[in-house]
């Protein structure tokens, strides 16, 4: 069976469905190599990374989530292979590469909800935006089990080198896949670009003002910021501490410490997944 067969076979949504899967879990994996890989290149330091500083939602909305959802990490990833470089430069090199990748990939989840306002019909919406953000944490389980292994055993530099690679291979395919909207979509049934383009929810215009007084005032806006606040302040709490808290203060080893750190993210994946199927 050829690939062309095979691609005709599989529906487009579910195989976008997967390399959003990926992209996210290749993001975090990109946030995650430098908490584990510090612990075994020099004394304690700061990391300094950025998020969500640039209008992210208003460029996806005006170029389109596809460049910017593969861009973004794709540039994070390159990036990524000047981390050894420059922190044997001194710790403002290194800060300063951490900010740039921030920078970039910040614009992941906005391009990822863009994505999705084209893609995805509305009785499965949920289920596909959740699918994508569950891979945010497979990755990072995995970072965090084999990350100090590859650390400990082979170098630390590989950590970054690694993954760096494993995410612009990930871009190209993804690019090579995927498409804008699902007209034009090369490979597409007309019957599943109808059935998504009858079905999904209807596009925001350009010219639309945008209700800033009605945002700011409600409740559940409110809500969902002070959840999401303090959702992420744990997470990254956990993400990017944990694992030197384990080496400097409980006297773990590189590679078991990493592991045990990973275990605190094994079942998000399937919990963030299972909600969306709910919502839905």
């Amino acid at each position: 069976m050829t690939l062309s067969n095979i691609q005709q076979r599989i529906p487009n949504r579910y195989v976008l469905g997967l390399l959003r899967f990926f992209g996210l879990f290749n993001a975090f994996i990109l946030r995650a190599n430098l908490s584990i890989a510090i612990v075994a290149m020099v004394t304690p330091m700061n990391e300094t990374t950025s998020n969500n500083i640039m209008p992210a939602g208003f460029l996806a909305t005006k170029y389109g989530g596809r460049i910017l959802f593969g861009g973004s990490i794709g540039l994070c990833a390159f990036l990524t292979l000047f981390t050894p470089l420059c922190a044997q430069a001194g710790s403002e090199a290194l800060i300063f590469l951490r900010l740039l990748e921030g920078l970039v990939s910040t614009c992941a989840y906005p391009a990822l909800h863009d994505i999705w306002s084209k893609w995805a019909p509305k009785s499965d919406k949920s289920t596909f935006a959740t699918f994508a953000f569950s891979g945010a944490y497979l990755g990072t389980f995995i970072i965090l089990m084999f990350g100090g292994v590859i650390a400990a055993d082979w170098s630390w530099e590989w950590a970054f080198y690694l993954s760096g690679l494993f995410c612009l291979v990930w871009t190209a395919i993804r690019f090579y896949f995927t498409a804008e909207l699902p007209s034009t979509h090369e490979t597409i049934s007309e019957e599943e670009a109808k059935y998504i383009e009858e079905n999904r929810d209807q596009a925001i215009s350009q010219i639309d003002t945008i209700p800033w007084k009605d945002i700011f005032t409600s409740l559940p806006v409110w809500a969902i910021i002070a959840v999401h606040f303090g959702t992420n302040w744990s997470l990254f709490l956990i993400f990017n501490e944990f694992p030197t808290f384990l080496v400097k203060s409980l006297g773990f080893r590189v590679d078991s410490a990493d592991s045990m750190a990973a275990l605190l993210w094994l079942l998000l994946p399937v919990t963030v997944y299972a909600a969306g199927i709910i919502s839905d």
